[in-house]
């Protein structure tokens, strides 16, 4: 142990004179250093289009792999700890589901990366359910102590967390002590139909969205927000009113 700490004690050393760079010696090798950083590889014109060929195919080779994978293991594995699945899911990752938290999924959900569920012991049965047609973005993160339901045709982006609960007492002495938040800080939480949630966006506890309402890019909501309005801001509060449209049928 004595040598390897030796040996690591004089590799730090020697980082440490290249950063300063005090002699010609250590410039030259922070110089070749950097240059071996911001190096790249030309590419002669004629290869070009042959080099557009292989990045196209590396980007389709990945697609079909991916739904591969997500078709014959992510999907059935996840499908197993679910309560009900509809149609075609669609997981380009497999979701972290930790807790005891009964989940149901409607027909034709995507799932665009990261998907993180999670609960603690404050009821027996919480419940999640993902109604059909819904996109959950990358880096999503549900915290379900009670009660979360994403109604159809939801949109919800990047970055976003949902909690129904506060995860910890507001009792400094309770948080020290590792207890559990009371059952009064949790309240379910209900995202109507067609509405859509911006990145970063975080969705508070006892929080109802109504039909086709938006929540802008980072907005914190701990009120209820009212169908077709837009709420941005911490805390978020209605910046517009939107005109409900009906579709084609």
């Amino acid at each position: 142990m004595q040598l390897e700490d030796a040996i690591s004690v004089s590799l730090e050393s020697l980082i440490l004179k290249v950063k300063q760079a005090n002699s010609p010696l250590f410039k030259t090798a922070k110089s070749i250093y950097r240059g071996l950083q911001n190096a790249s590889l030309p590419v002669p014109a004629p290869l070009r289009p042959a080099g557009r060929f292989i990045y196209h195919l590396h980007g389709l080779l990945w697609i079909v792999g991916a739904r591969i994978l997500s078709g014959c293991y992510r999907e059935p594995v996840f499908r197993c700890r679910c309560e009900q699945v509809g149609k075609r899911l669609n997981l380009a990752l497999m979701p972290e589901a930790f807790g005891h938290t009964r989940i149901f999924i409607g027909d034709d959900v995507v799932a665009h990366g990261k998907l993180g569920i999670y609960s603690g012991r404050v009821f027996d049965e919480p419940r999640l359910v993902i109604g059909s047609r819904v996109t959950l973005g990358h880096q999503l993160n549900i915290s379900c102590n009670q009660e979360v339901i994403i109604e159809d045709d939801v949109l919800i982006a990047t970055s976003v967390t949902i909690s129904d609960n506060d995860g910890h007492p507001v009792d400094a002495q309770q948080r020290a002590q590792g207890m559990a938040a009371p059952v009064e800080a949790t309240r379910p939480v209900r995202l109507g139909k067609m509405t859509w949630i911006g990145h970063g966006a975080v969705i508070l506890k006892g929080v109802t969205t109504g039909e086709g309402a938006i929540v802008g890019a980072g907005s914190v909501v701990t009120a209820d927000v009212p169908p077709y309005t837009v709420v941005a801001g911490n805390p978020a509060k209605i910046v517009k009113t939107l005109k409900p449209q009906t579709l084609p049928v």
